[in-house]
């Protein structure tokens, strides 16, 4: 492990790209109707520290004396001193600025990419900065060998798993690009709105293989590089509530040395669903951003139930504020009450199912239709990254289906092997009832964790 990571210094390389002016995207994600919602109750970001990694070599850092910076605290671990960059005030501006959606945000660590890398290896430095919680990427890099792509790709999704740390990178902005990170599992890989941009995960070994759906999701921009801090924005805005909330909202808890409490409805993989669960399939923006018009259209169908070009679609901050609000359901194996019955909106994180000990190898969510709607539901989990020098790795195989009660059918199916999400968006049909079925894909018991979010719409 030493000696990799004295290689790192010399052999991973980086590329950054400067996002085009952009405009108020916010009516288009469903900020506004967040806003005019909740007034002045609407979360911030307050509370949630965060980072945000760019590439430089002395100049990689936001403008700290800028207007729109004021009364923030900047950390800067791995420099004494450091000159400001314009791609990084201008995602900064996106992500935690006083224009930004969470303008609460209050204390960001700014890190140099390669500086962050190596940062991965220190024994104690697994742990991210202190109360740390969201890292904003919007660089492209990759390193010159797949052994050490690899070995990056593993210590990021290892961070994720371990230390509840939420990580929203960019997809390259062309085609055949070097976004290395968008190949993480347990990453939120983010594209634009336009899908002029390269998609899919790139071959690195049998693990980290070509074929995976990426992006997860996409936001209006003109580039991936300020499409990430918007997405990264609404996932602080998130884990406000998320926290707030507590156990009114969650079920339970974890806590982490140096991070904190950590409640279920704020966990990676429980945002990541809240997102792609709320997320847009079809959009009318503002002119100039691109729209989504042929959802998985013909050749763009993925076995995750996805778009290769739009993940899950571009976020919607409404929806996703009413997924997580609506708080944490127990499936009808984990007790939940009135045999798993949920509401329109929702999520759920069982921390043990597969079959293995005394977990459920089937999790069921009931509900009624009582007028023809839309259900989108999202399954997350992650994939895990031993906490030792061989970084071995599992990846549980689980699928997600919706079956139709009154007609003894399924209505919707998703079952990727190669994928940790799996999706789908069906239509209900009034006084049906209906099952949401989380199932093993194994042939042998498991236990591992997941988060499960869904949305009706009429």
């Amino acid at each position: 492990m030493k000696s990799a990571k004295k290689c790192l210094l010399y052999i991973v390389l980086f590329l950054s790209f400067m996002p085009a002016a952009f405009a108020d995207y916010k009516t288009d994600i469903g900020y506004a109707d967040l806003k005019a919602l909740l007034g002045a109750s609407v979360p911030t970001g307050a509370g949630v520290n965060v980072i945000q990694v760019e590439v430089g070599t002395t100049a990689y850092a936001p403008n700290t004396t800028n207007i729109q910076f004021s009364g923030k605290t900047f950390r800067f671990p791995d420099a004494a001193s450091i000159s400001p960059s314009a791609h990084a005030t201008l995602v900064g501006s996106l992500f935690y600025g006083d224009h930004s959606m969470a303008y609460g945000i209050r204390t960001i660590t700014s890190y140099e990419a390669t500086a962050w890398m190596k940062s991965l290896f220190h024994p104690s430095a697994s742990a991210p900065p202190e109360g740390s919680r969201i890292v904003n990427q919007s660089w492209a890099g990759n390193g010159n060998n797949t052994s050490q792509m690899g070995m990056i790709l593993r210590l990021v999704d290892r961070q994720v798993q371990s230390k509840e740390l939420i990580q929203v990178v960019a997809m390259s902005n062309g085609a055949g690009g070097n976004a290395l990170l968008s190949s993480a599992y347990n990453v939120i890989a983010v594209g634009r709105t336009s899908g002029k941009f390269d998609y899919g995960s790139k071959p690195v070994d049998v693990v980290y293989r070509a074929g995976r759906t990426r992006p997860d999701v996409v936001a209006p921009e003109a580039t991936t590089s300020a499409a990430v801090p918007e997405v990264a924005a609404l996932a602080a805005l998130l884990v406000e509530t998320g926290h707030k909330g507590a156990l009114k909202l969650s079920r339970s808890s974890v806590t982490i040395a140096r991070i904190g409490t950590v409640y279920n409805a704020e966990r990676p993989e429980t945002i990541k669903a809240i997102l792609m669960a709320g997320a847009d399939r079809v959009t009318k923006n503002s002119p100039g951003k691109g729209d989504i018009t042929d959802y998985r259209s013909s050749g763009h169908q993925t076995m995750n139930g996805l778009d290769d070009r739009f993940g899950a679609g571009q976020v919607n901050a409404l929806h996703s504020f009413q997924i997580i609000a609506a708080g944490e359901h127990n499936s009808l194996e984990d007790g939940g009450v009135n045999a798993g019955a949920i509401g329109l909106t929702g999520f759920d994180y069982d921390n043990a199912f597969g079959g293995y000990g005394n977990s459920n190898k089937t999790a069921t969510y009931t509900f009624h239709a009582t007028t023809d709607a839309k259900l989108s539901a999202s399954l997350v989990w992650n994939i895990n990254v031993t906490n030792d020098v061989t970084l071995r790795t599992g990846l549980p195989n689980m699928n997600l289906e919706l079956f139709d009660v009154t007609n003894q059918t399924i209505s919707a199916f998703s079952s990727s092997s190669i994928d940790n999400t799996e999706n789908f968006q069906a239509h209900l049909l009034a006084g049906h009832s209906y099952e949401i079925v989380v199932k093993s894909g194994e042939p042998n018991n498991f236990s591992w964790d997941y988060s499960l979010a869904w949305r009706i719409s009429h």
